[in-house]
């Protein structure tokens, strides 16, 4: 059912409200080491990687911090949609607008408008595959109610009020991540534990997938775990299951307090996922899982990793086919820095309470997006008025 425009609200397309301008059309080769930097989309999306341009361009083409912009063109879901710039003078590619506002039109509820209306816009989006685009005679017809001033002004400051709690959250995450990494660094950088190859801590298992096209493997009560569900530090739930006759052969249980680790994938071109099991559980071929023994505790092991990635990721090697892959002999020469029993159970407890305050933040980040979200629908329908 339609809702009745509010009385002083007005039906206005995007056109009549914001200029469109377009970012100027940048060659590769026009790329130098120093000069302007060159705003891209990947700047947007938190690359501090710049590209510059030694010359000078109009000054329509240029990008302050604080200037709207809208990205339209790229990923679905990713590239797609307002931003403000936060970053330096810049000059702004193509396939970015810079949104000038009308005068009737408040600077920060342009803003929300735009973040608002972005999911519209992508779906009218043209292109196959992932990357899709949109053009400024397109987007210029899209129809939006519009408040008077003073009351778009007051519904701003409510979602900026909600962006202020999202950003303090995240503050608070980011705070909680550089102390993670802090503690990790004074124990594997600043002790004197005797080092010990991973191969001599444990045994490893190899993992398989059941046969797609036999229905009765799959949907049942036996966990399997793929690099999709290892985006936590601990697995407790997994997207798939099998059936306990899809057990055997190369489909093997490994152990509640397993250590999966991810050893072939594209993943492993920036990440190295590591998890443990909270129960027994089979796993696919990209990984490995490993079993220690009565030496070293499987979240000792899991933090020594996660602390040496950078430098276990220069030992991946591409696969003839393409497909990057740690080999098992690679792994097993891992050096883990190994101290009693005791020392490792207590920086494990003190990382697990830090991972469950991330997971904490994580979860307050979902809930201010939707309330956001929700909030943000119901002002911008008139369906909740923000009184003066």
């Amino acid at each position: 059912m339609s809702i009745e425009v509010p009385a002083g609200w007005s039906n206005r397309s995007l056109g009549s409200l914001i200029d469109f301008v377009n970012g100027f059309a940048f060659k590769p080769e026009d790329w130098r080491e120093a000069g302007t930097p060159i705003v891209r989309i990947q700047n947007l999306n938190g690359s501090d990687a710049f590209n510059y341009f030694e010359g000078t361009i109009p000054e329509r083409y240029h990008v302050r911090a604080g200037d709207l912009l809208f990205c339209w063109s790229g990923s679905r879901g990713t590239s797609f949609g307002a931003r403000k710039w936060q970053g330096p003078l810049g000059y702004l590619n193509q396939h970015i607008f810079r949104c000038v506002v009308s005068s009737d039109l408040d600077f920060n509820f342009a803003y929300f408008l735009l973040e608002g209306m972005t999911r519209a816009i992508e779906a009218e989006a043209h292109g196959g595959g992932g990357l899709v685009h949109i053009k400024k005679s397109e987007i210029v017809k899209f129809e939006a109610r519009i408040p008077p001033l003073d009351e778009q002004r007051r519904i701003a400051e409510v979602l900026r009020s909600v962006d202020r709690a999202i950003a303090a959250n995240r503050s608070a995450l980011h705070q909680m991540v550089r102390a993670q990494a802090a503690t990790l660094h004074v124990a594997f950088e600043e002790t004197d534990w005797e080092p010990v190859k991973l191969g001599t801590l444990g045994r490893w298992q190899s993992g398989g997938t059941p046969s797609k096209a036999d229905a009765s493997l799959w949907n049942g009560d036996v966990p399997w775990v793929c690099p999709r569900d290892m985006k936590v530090p601990v697995v407790r739930r997994t997207e798939s299951s099998v059936s306990s006759k899809a057990v055997g052969g190369a489909c093997k249980i490994a152990p509640k307090g397993s250590l999966m680790i991810v050893v072939r994938g594209m993943i492993l071109a920036k990440a190295i996922p590591t998890a443990i099991t909270a129960m027994d559980a089979t796993f696919n071929q990209d990984i490995k899982a490993f079993q220690p023994n009565e030496r070293v505790l499987p979240k000792f092991i899991q933090l020594c990793l996660q602390h040496q990635e950078r430098e276990l990721l220069r030992l991946v090697n591409t696969a003839t086919h393409g497909t990057k892959k740690l080999d098992a002999d690679t792994i097993a020469e891992i050096e883990i820095p190994l101290p009693d029993l005791a020392v490792q159970q207590e920086l494990s407890d003190a990382v697990a309470d830090m991972d469950l305050a991330m997971a904490g933040y994580g979860e307050e980040h979902i809930r201010l997006t939707t309330l956001k979200n929700a909030v943000r629908d119901d002002l911008f329908s008139g369906r909740v008025r923000v009184s003066a």
